[in-house]
């Protein structure tokens, strides 16, 4: 399933629990399911295999979602999705939600890539900086490439603002090849 295809369900999810600040609540459930079924390839291919029966499916997702505490409008619409046969794309529903949640709630995802480990005073003030250039609360997931060499990259959405040496050596380069092309 395309991420556009996606949308309408997280959107009816977010739309069916009311307000953003409940629709919050729904995204670390969902991630949990999300995440069970990734840990267990046999459960997505019992939801996807055709010749396991619909009351076996239910009652395998039944368990799952009593297993990790998932109960009311978030079990209820796990099993919509496999109802409806879309098991196999939770992720790609989950993501679109998260989305939709953080959109709401003024927030924007980041991912933050740097050449080492920052501690949490530097990661606070790269933080406050990226908000003020995206104006929006950035949440950001922090990950250590030495390959970077030095500096950062951050990819918000579609933007990436890269100050990595890395970078600028490869645009030294370009630079160096063009002039003497």
């Amino acid at each position: 399933m395309s991420r556009f295809r996606a949308v309408p369900y997280a959107r009816a999810l977010f739309e069916a629990a009311g307000t953003a600040d409940k629709a919050q609540d729904f995204v670390q459930p969902l991630a949990e399911v999300c995440a069970a079924f990734e840990q267990v390839p046999e459960l997505q291919r019992a939801m996807v295999t055709p010749t396991v029966a619909p009351e076996t499916k239910t009652a395998i997702l039944d368990a799952v979602l009593n297993q990790l505490g998932v109960t009311g409008m978030v079990a209820r619409f796990v099993h919509v999705l496999q109802g409806n046969y879309r098991t196999e794309h939770l992720p790609a529903v989950v993501e679109a939600y998260r989305d939709i949640v953080d959109r709401a709630q003024g927030r924007v995802r980041a991912t933050v890539q740097t050449a080492a480990e920052l501690d949490e005073a530097a990661r606070a003030s790269l933080m406050r900086v990226m908000e003020e250039v995206v104006g929006a609360e950035v949440v950001a997931d922090f990950e250590a490439v030495p390959e970077l060499l030095a500096g950062f990259r951050v990819q918000v959405g579609s933007k990436v603002f890269d100050g990595s040496l890395s970078s600028q050596l490869e645009q030294l380069g370009r630079d160096t090849f063009t002039e003497q092309g």
